[in-house]
């Protein structure tokens, strides 16, 4: 069986013919691939040999494509640019590459506590690149490539070492558009409000702290991240109840008020983990900036 590429002209031919396509000269061409103009002539008469037509008609001092040279030319375009992404990711392979910390990190955490402070955290990595994997909350499951993780949970953080950094606590807020609309609100008058529930974290312990009966309005809405709950609240949706470290920024600016001055602890923890003793020595800068953040946004004071 014959070489299914060998009727193909040559790339020098191809490239030629892109050049003069899109320059609409030959001259052009020539002193931008840095060949003769006689070159490029014989280039394209080859090809049009080849092909058995014309590709191109001299149109006053430019080179107008033909039909069949317009359609050629934006397939060998696109050819070209593929066959140039493939070389560069080819290359990529061989060029060494920035050091990069690849961190794994819950979406609410991401969202509502860490992206307002990516700035500090770039000025603490320097010159070394960051990654961010996002997590679906209370997951502790880690991308196999993770150095370092930020969760809230129990701990248990797969094929990496934990450390607990602190305990949360958890109290309802909403947004004071939403409070307006509901002025007079009270602990007792709750079912009759659009509650913002995470079908993975209940009210049932602050419900049960405020003695009240555990249940839940009907018109509730049920979301799967306390990322959504959050964002929700600030929308005017509802009531979340919301974590201390994911609210205080907005609680800080009022976009969202406490209500009832009532907490409870929550039952999980933050919680650090590193893939490796040598990644925690490597990047121990980052780790004191971490425990510094959430030491002053007052995680693990109470």
């Amino acid at each position: 069986m014959s070489a299914p590429y060998r009727a193909l002209p040559s790339l020098q031919t191809l490239r030629c013919f892109e050049a003069a396509a899109r320059l609409g000269s030959f001259s052009l061409a020539a002193e931008e691939i840095c060949i003769t103009h006689s070159a490029v002539s014989h280039q394209i008469r080859t090809l049009e040999e080849a092909i058995g037509q014309p590709l191109f008609t001299r149109r006053g001092n430019r080179m107008a494509l033909t039909v069949t040279g317009r359609t050629l030319a934006a397939e060998t375009r696109r050819a070209l640019d593929y066959l140039s992404q493939a070389y560069a990711v080819a290359h990529a392979d061989q060029v060494q590459r920035p050091e990069m910390l690849n961190l794994a990190v819950q979406t609410g955490i991401a969202e509502h506590w860490l992206l307002p402070r990516l700035n500090a955290l770039k000025q603490v990595l320097g010159d070394v690149g960051l990654r961010i994997t996002s997590l679906a909350d209370l997951s502790e499951k880690c991308p196999e490539d993770t150095d370092l993780a930020l969760v809230y949970g129990a701990g248990d953080v797969e094929g990496m070492v934990p450390e607990k950094m602190g305990s949360e606590i958890i109290y309802p807020v909403c947004s004071p558009d939403f409070l307006a609309r509901h002025a007079g609100l009270t602990p007792e008058g709750m079912p009759d409000v659009p509650l913002l529930l995470h079908s993975q974290v209940t009210w049932n312990l602050w419900l049960e702290k405020a003695g009240l009966p555990i249940t839940y309005p009907a018109h509730s809405t049920l979301l799967d991240d306390v990322a959504l709950t959050v964002r929700g609240a600030l929308l005017g949706q509802g009531i979340a109840m919301a974590r201390s470290l994911l609210a205080q920024d907005y609680l800080a600016r009022g976009e969202l008020v406490r209500l009832f001055d009532l907490s409870v602890p929550a039952i999980f923890n933050y919680h650090i983990a590193w893939r490796t003793k040598l990644l925690r020595e490597r990047f121990a800068a980052v780790h004191d900036w971490i425990a510094g953040e959430l030491a002053a946004s007052g995680i693990g004071t109470i």
